[in-house]
């Protein structure tokens, strides 16, 4: 009676050829090597900044510390 619509059929072409394929998974490799590298400095370079400003932060947390002792002791 009713006629039934055929479902769409798409002509789909890969963005990249096979040998295409095949060189950016050898550069992926690179890249993964790169970019593990990469952390690997980033990450040292941060642990160096933590460790200077730790200290930092302490003394300057002691001097607050102290100034609110004297402070307290000299208004009473």
């Amino acid at each position: 009676m009713f006629s039934q619509k055929k479902n769409k059929q798409f002509k789909y072409k890969s963005r990249f050829s096979e040998s295409e394929k095949r060189n950016d998974s050898l550069s992926e490799e690179a890249m993964k090597s790169d970019i593990s590298s990469e952390w690997e400095k980033t990450r040292r370079s941060v642990r160096k900044n933590k460790l200077s400003t730790l200290p930092m932060l302490l003394i300057i947390l002691a001097l607050i510390i102290g100034i609110m002792y004297y402070l307290d002791i000299k208004l009473r």
